[in-house]
C-alpha cells in the first residue's frame, strides 16, 4: 500500500512540473511578446522552454534510480 501511494505522489509531482513549467514560462513569453510587439515568437519559445525544463526537473528528481 505504501509503494502504491508513494507512485501517485510522484505521478501528481510530476504533473504539477509540468502544468507550472508551461504555465511560468508560457506567461513570460507572452508577457515578452506583448511588450515586444512580435507575433507569437516568445510566448511558442516559452512554451518549448517549460516543457523542456519541467521534464528535466522531473527526471532529476524521480528518473535517476
Amino acid at each position: 500500500m505504501t509503494q502504491q501511494r508513494n507512485n501517485e505522489r510522484a505521478l501528481w509531482s510530476i504533473l504539477a512540473y509540468l502544468v507550472a513549467g508551461l504555465v511560468v514560462w508560457g506567461a513570460i513569453g507572452y508577457g515578452i511578446d506583448h511588450w515586444v510587439g512580435k507575433h507569437h515568437y516568445f510566448i511558442i519559445g516559452g512554451l518549448v522552454l517549460g516543457l523542456s525544463s519541467s521534464l528535466y526537473l522531473a527526471w532529476l528528481r524521480f528518473g535517476r534510480d
